[in-house]
């Protein structure tokens, strides 16, 4: 049994001229159970819309939404005390840390303190129980979000943006908080931009594109679908006559980067086509999924 599945899904949003908006067309999804799942795409291709479809906050113009094998629409009161999410940093500003925690325990009916003390345990905000939401930084209240969120032991978590905005010390224990929870057996579905963060994280990875599923794969299935599974790196000085390279390249001064499926049969070529210049330096690195995420921004679809 999946996780959460998605079959035809749109929304359509009208505006106060009665003018349509399509933000997700026709999206079909499957999740499994136990697995971190990222949505990626660029901004506006419906990330957001589609987590918060899933997450019970938005009911879909169109479409079924399944989560662990209920109709979520139809069941919305029990199938909320298996999920939860966490998007963006919104407390009650007034409130102190424990407080915010009390407060949300108290309306999943959570009566004594216990499951409280846990989740301040378990992000370290012990130190910082006593003080308000609005004297904690960026990355204690994100914790604090990610604890809301584990109050009522949700076995599906929907985290937008987990990192945004973080520093980077800040951004890797949340990971790491992440990979603790699947860890136990909870299924994770995130939306992110950063690359590197869905590369280390993510089972497998939809692409979203105009409010549609571009592809839905693991980062090897992703490679070969755009067909570049590693690039050359190549620094050089002099003159380099690109017209004849007949691989997808980047540019960035005197750094080339070119694109191919096996570098090992197409180095030799490459070279020959170099020999007018000076190589400072070569390299081969595999393709990333950053390097995916650009190729599929530029596709048309």
């Amino acid at each position: 049994m999946e996780a959460i599945e998605c079959r035809d899904v749109w929304m359509i949003y009208k505006t106060f001229l009665e003018r349509e908006t399509v933000a997700l067309q026709g999206v079909n999804l499957k999740i499994e159970q136990g697995e971190i799942f990222g949505i990626l795409g660029p901004n506006g291709a419906g990330k957001t819309t589609l987590i918060s479809i899933m997450s019970t906050i938005l009911v879909p113009t169109k479409g079924e939404v399944k989560i662990l094998g209920l109709d979520a629409f139809k069941n919305t009161k029990f199938v909320r005390r298996k999920i939860n999410i966490a998007s963006g940093s919104r407390m009650p500003w007034g409130l102190r840390v424990y407080e915010c925690l009390k407060f949300y325990a108290m309306c999943y009916g959570i009566k004594d303190d216990k499951k409280v003390e846990e989740l301040l345990e378990m992000f370290e905000l012990k130190d910082h129980r006593n003080l308000r939401f609005d004297e904690l930084s960026a990355g204690n209240r994100q914790k604090l979000n990610l604890a809301r969120a584990l109050l009522n032991d949700p076995e599906i978590i929907f985290l937008d943006e987990p990192t945004a905005n973080l520093d980077p010390d800040v951004a890797k224990r949340i990971r790491e908080f992440i990979l603790d929870l699947n860890e136990k057996g909870k299924t994770v579905v995130l939306t992110t931009h950063n690359m590197r963060e869905a590369e280390k994280l993510c089972d497998r990875i939809a692409f979203l594109k105009g409010g549609k599923v571009y592809a839905v794969g693991d980062l090897n299935y992703f490679k070969k679908l755009i067909k570049k599974r590693e690039k050359i790196v190549v620094e050089f000085s002099g003159e380099v006559d690109l017209k004849s390279l007949k691989y997808p390249y980047e540019l960035d001064g005197n750094k080339l980067t070119v694109f191919v499926e096996d570098s090992e049969k197409e180095i030799v070529d490459l070279m020959v086509k170099l020999q007018g210049s000076k190589i400072e330096s070569i390299k081969v690195e595999g393709v990333t999924l950053e390097d995916v995420f650009i190729e599929i921004a530029k596709l048309r679809y």
